[in-house]
Parts: structure tokens; sequence; C-alpha cells
């Protein structure tokens, strides 16, 4: 009888995997972007439409597309490379007050940053950066929803989606591998700016960093990505809802452009992470310190060549949309 020799699957990633992981991330939406232009110039050349790519079914389908393939990365390379699938740490098993508290945190964060970030944008616009509202990286036909159809087509696509599959990738896979060779805080921080760097525009820089530093913090101190995608699911639904009832009502949270903006904005910026600072010393402070499984003695190389493409990618950008 044949013997056949058995390979351990890992269970654990390391920053090796989160560069691979990341490059992956970075190089596959321009594929789809190349996929999507030679689709959408088939089907107007054969329809003599040139609004199509404009259409709320097109936008769906790209950014359900978008989300899913991040995932379809996980588990592709998850399979490639015999790892473990449960080695993101989506567990679900935590306390129910632990649940609650997440979701204050998301609703806190999205209060305690979003006037620091219209700051930033109004900075950016003095220096002449072309602002996109509501989102740069996303159809406007989504996250500026009119109808009732159109806001819950967008809490599915723009707030549920994005929130699951961009977690398992960037808290899930990222985060994870960056622990085996850096701290929990310099994990932390650089995941959130590999994060930041993935959305390519200068506008969509400080806050997806925050954020995402947040996110990361929570992920560490409850051991599961489930609380990350949490705090990212009210991040974005609440945007959302916020702008379809500014839509439809005179329902607005915007100040005035005025000297004390600023003045708010820093000061809600401080009591957020005044909040989370007494949350970890006084909520987290039983949390027992959980040892990743391997440390790294070298940074792989993939890091570095990642995050080069990455910062080339957002220069360039940058650049273009300074010049344009």
């Amino acid at each position: 009888m044949e013997n056949k020799e058995v390979f351990a699957r890992r269970n654990f990633y390391n920053d090796g995997d989160s560069g691979k992981v990341y490059l992956f991330a970075l190089i596959l939406p321009i594929l789809l972007a190349i996929v999507s232009v030679m689709i959408s110039n088939v089907i107007e050349g054969a329809t003599g439409s040139e609004s199509f790519t404009d259409g709320i079914l097109y936008n769906t389908i790209m950014q359900v597309v978008s989300s899913i393939a991040l995932v379809c990365i996980y588990l592709v390379y998850n399979k490639c490379n015999n790892i473990e699938y449960k080695a993101i740490n989506l567990k679900f098993k935590m306390k129910w007050h632990t649940y609650l508290l997440v979701i204050g945190i998301g609703v806190v964060s999205l209060f305690g940053l979003q006037y620091f970030i219209g700051a930033v944008d109004n900075f950016l616009e003095l220096l002449g950066y072309p602002l996109q509202v509501p989102s740069p990286d996303l159809p406007e036909s989504l996250t500026n929803p009119k109808s009732y159809g159109i806001f819950s087509l967008a809490v599915i696509v723009v707030a549920l989606l994005p929130a699951i599959c961009e977690e398992v990738l960037f808290r899930g896979v990222v985060l994870n591998g960056l622990r085996t060779r850096f701290g929990d805080i310099a994990s932390i921080f650089l995941s959130a700016l590999m994060f930041a760097l993935m959305h390519q525009n200068l506008q969509q820089l400080v806050y997806p960093f925050l954020l995402g530093s947040v996110m990361g913090w929570i992920v560490l101190r409850t051991g599961s990505i489930a609380s990350s995608i949490i705090v990212h699911f009210c991040n974005n639904f609440l945007t959302i809802l916020f702008t379809y009832l500014s839509n439809i009502s005179s329902f607005s949270l915007s100040l005035p452009n005025v000297w004390w903006f600023y003045l708010v904005a820093i000061a809600l910026l401080a009591l957020t992470a005044g909040i989370i600072y007494l949350i970890d010393r006084f909520y987290f402070k039983h949390k027992s310190k959980e040892e990743t499984v391997k440390t790294s003695t070298k940074t792989s190389k993939y890091i570095y060549i990642s995050l080069a493409v990455a910062g080339v990618m957002f220069l360039f950008i940058t650049v273009f949309n300074f010049m344009s």
C-alpha cells in the first residue's frame, strides 16, 4: 500500500503572506477596471448608448464583483498555500455587551472622525485638489441614494459587502500576518496605512487610515474580525443613511465652514481618542495576552515590494488629479 505524505495545514499567516495578498489586492482592481472598460465599450457600441456605465445596474454589478474579488484572493491564496481558512480569526463567540460596545465604537468613530475629515478636505481644496463627493472610489448612483429602493440596495452593496470582504483581507490576512514580524501597535498602524493606500486617492487617505487603526485595535482586543466587520458596516451604513435622509428631507449634519468648525473637528477627534483609550484601559483590561504563532526574524521582501507598488500608484494618481 502506497504511503502518502500528509502536510499539516498552517493555521496562521506570516508577513510574507501579508505582502503577497496585499500585492494581489492592488493589482486585481486594475485588471477588473480593464475588463470593465472593454465590456462597457462593447455594450455601448452594440446599444449605441454612452451612458451605460452610469447606470445603477452596471455600477451595482461592478461593486459586487470588486468586493467578492477580495474574498476570492483570500480563498485562492489559502488553497494554494495550504493555509486553514479559519486563520483569519472570524469568531462570533463574544459577549452580548461586547457586541453592543463594538457597535458603539463604530458610531462614535463615524461622528468623531467625519468633521476632522471635512477639515482635511477643505485643506486639500485650498491646495487645488479636485474633491469628489460623496466618495471618490464609489459610484454616485449608489452612494447618493434618493429613493428607498436604491438606499436598500446601497446598504447591501456599499455597506455590507465591502465591510465583510475588506475586513477578511485586511484585518484577517494582512494584520494577522504582520503580527508575526512586528509588534501589535506597529502592525495596527502598518495595516491601516496599507488599507488607506489601497484606496489610491489622496482624499481617501486620512479617513481609512484612522478608521483602519480603530478596526485593527478592536480586532486585537476581541480576537475576532467579526468586531471590525461590525465597525466597518456601521460606518458605511450610517454614511449612506445620513446621505439618504438629507436627500429626502432637510436633515443635515454639516456645519458651516467657519473658524470654530475646525475647533469642533479637533475636539471631536480628541474625544473619540479619549473614549477609545478608556474602553481599552477599563473594559479590555482583563483581556488575555494572546501570543502569535510564529515570529519572523526578517521582514519579507513582499512587504517592501507591495508598499513600493502602492506608493508609486498613489503618487502617480495624486499628481494626475492635481494636474487634471
